[in-house]
């Protein structure tokens, strides 16, 4: 049954290769990074740089899809400040079709606070996201009718264990799912087990992600336990050490691509992005890798969690 879809998905993508009509659910948040420049003084204060970004894992991923040229319908939530007006704004001025997402008048804007190295890697963080929790089965139920004219359905962890299950079994499109974050990714593997169908086209996860899932220690064992618990095709990132990569059952590992680092945020969402990308346009297998390592190292030039500098000519470099 697993190549069967596979193979039906390449067909269409192989007659309809190019633009496609891209759906991404899931959160949009305000990104506050913090970099510390130096040790503290004697006052206990640091200095460093504070920078302010639009981010959150879906809307990253649509930001990046927009660059290289898909129809791209960002469904999300958003609450009612000047952090939210000005998202929204600049998710227009991207090309995103906001049409399915909501504005809340009683809720601010999810705030993901980060501690970061020097090389933007996460130290600690703070999340102020309880707006994220309206992602909840009522307000998908009502949207999936529209969701289903999508060419590709993109949706992360941040919405509801029971919304992601309906997601599952409802989409009609090949579905692709970011984990997100370990604590998040149980929300997946709770969906998968409750859900009809148990089957997605991909996942993007990390070695902590895959491991909460799957409890399985190394990267080649989580990647061969997701697939056959129904992931079509495993995209598990390893950071500097790369990528492995699940599908058909054939397991394969892939080194990262050499750059220098600026930042590493928002790289794994431009991987993803790149692999969804390299999918649309008849790429798969090692090919698909290929397009997602160009993607994150591109990113990881940029400061912010998004290089607005993408385009499908990184690709051909």
């Amino acid at each position: 049954m697993k190549s069967k879809f596979s193979q039906k998905f390449s067909t269409f993508v192989l007659q309809n290769k190019g633009i496609m009509k891209i759906t991404v659910i899931g959160e949009s948040n305000i990104d506050i990074a913090v970099k510390p420049h130096a040790e503290a003084n004697d006052k206990g204060c640091i200095s460093g740089s504070i920078a302010f970004h639009h981010g959150g894992v879906a809307r990253n991923i649509a930001h990046n899809l927009c660059l290289l040229g898909h129809e791209v319908k960002l469904v999300s939530v958003f609450g009612i400040d000047d952090f939210a007006s000005r998202m929204i704004s600049d998710c227009k001025q991207i090309g995103m079709d906001l049409s399915l997402s909501d504005q809340f008048e009683d809720a601010k804007s999810p705030i993901f606070l980060s501690f970061n190295d020097d090389t933007g890697n996460m130290v600690s963080a703070i999340s102020d996201v309880s707006l994220n929790e309206r992602m909840d089965l009522g307000w998908l139920k009502n949207k999936m009718e529209v969701i289903n004219t999508s060419d590709i359905v993109v949706a992360d962890t941040l919405l509801s264990t029971e919304a992601l299950a309906y997601l599952i079994d409802h989409c009609e499109a090949p579905l692709y799912i970011d984990a997100v974050s370990p604590g998040k990714a149980l929300r997946f593997a709770k969906a998968m087990r409750i859900a009809k169908k148990h089957a997605v086209y991909a996942l993007k996860c990390n070695m902590a992600e895959a491991e909460q899932i799957t409890s399985e220690g190394t990267a080649i064992e989580a990647s061969k336990k997701l697939y056959d618990n129904g992931v079509y095709n495993v995209y598990l990132t390893l950071g500097s050490s790369g990528v492995v990569c699940c599908s058909e059952g054939v397991v394969t590992t892939y080194p990262a691509l050499p750059t220098a680092i600026v930042n590493v945020t928002g790289s794994g969402d431009a991987f993803f992005a790149g692999v969804i990308h390299a999918h649309a346009n008849g790429h798969f297998g090692k090919d698909a890798v290929a397009f997602g390592l160009k993607a994150a190292q591109h990113n990881i030039k940029n400061e912010a969690p998004v290089n607005p500098t993408l385009r499908v000519d990184v690709f051909c470099k």
